[in-house]
């Protein structure tokens, strides 16, 4: 069966987090309360399109062919994550508009993982990764999805006791989420390390081994 082209991973990641943030904007109103009401779920569902993106190659490693489509999906999944990430990034802006406007250290941290964002997607356009070379496309995916991550996990995990049980049963399942990405991401390192530390008489079939590269290698 034939994957679906970007654009239709693009056009329901940017659709469905607009929908959701105007649902929250009509039930809640468009004053600062409701706007952040929507800025919490949108940011959720990003992160939901970053996991599968990020943490697609660690899996396929790890766990073999079954997993490969996920990291082969990367790409798409990563465009996803770009544009549901820009209905937040407006819900910014509007919060802004109308006078509450976040702190400082908010807009560095989180402005700064947007802009890795902004530059991983637009390499990821056509060949345009080919201009930076396989190592500097390969250190940009490389700081720029983990530095995104922690980002992600500071948020759900800064004061997460405050609000009590209700808050922290809200944040936990991505708290673990983010968490499981890091170490599956830790653990496919030692396996590609492991494995190009073995002679290659030794490795055997790697095919089957859950060591895998696709053509562009690509992670968004």
């Amino acid at each position: 069966m034939r994957s679906r082209p970007a654009k239709w991973w693009v056009g329901a990641a940017f659709a469905a987090n607009l929908f959701l943030a105007l649902s929250i904007l009509v039930a809640r109103g468009v004053d600062a309360h409701g706007t952040r009401a929507a800025l919490i779920a949108t940011g959720r569902v990003t992160f939901i399109w970053f996991w599968p993106a990020y943490a697609g190659g660690p899996l396929a490693t790890l766990f073999g062919a079954a997993l490969l489509p996920l990291k082969q999906r990367g790409r798409e999944l990563g465009l996803a994550f770009a544009a549901a990430l820009l209905v937040h990034l407006a819900l910014v802006g509007w919060l802004c508009w109308i006078g509450a406007t976040p702190s400082i250290g908010l807009f560095i941290r989180f402005g700064t993982a947007a802009s890795i964002t902004v530059l991983l997607a637009f390499f990821s356009l056509g060949s345009l990764h080919a201009l930076l070379g396989p190592g500097g496309w390969r250190l940009l995916r490389t700081i720029g999805m983990n530095y995104i991550l922690y980002v992600f996990l500071y948020d759900f995990w800064q004061n997460p006791l405050q609000g009590g049980i209700p808050h922290l049963v809200e944040y936990l399942p991505f708290t673990v989420m983010a968490i499981a990405a890091a170490l599956l991401q830790v653990a496919a390192w030692g396996v590609r390390l492991r494995l190009h530390s073995t002679p290659e008489g030794d490795v055997g079939g790697s095919d089957g081994g859950g060591h895998f590269r696709d053509p562009t290698n690509r992670v968004t």
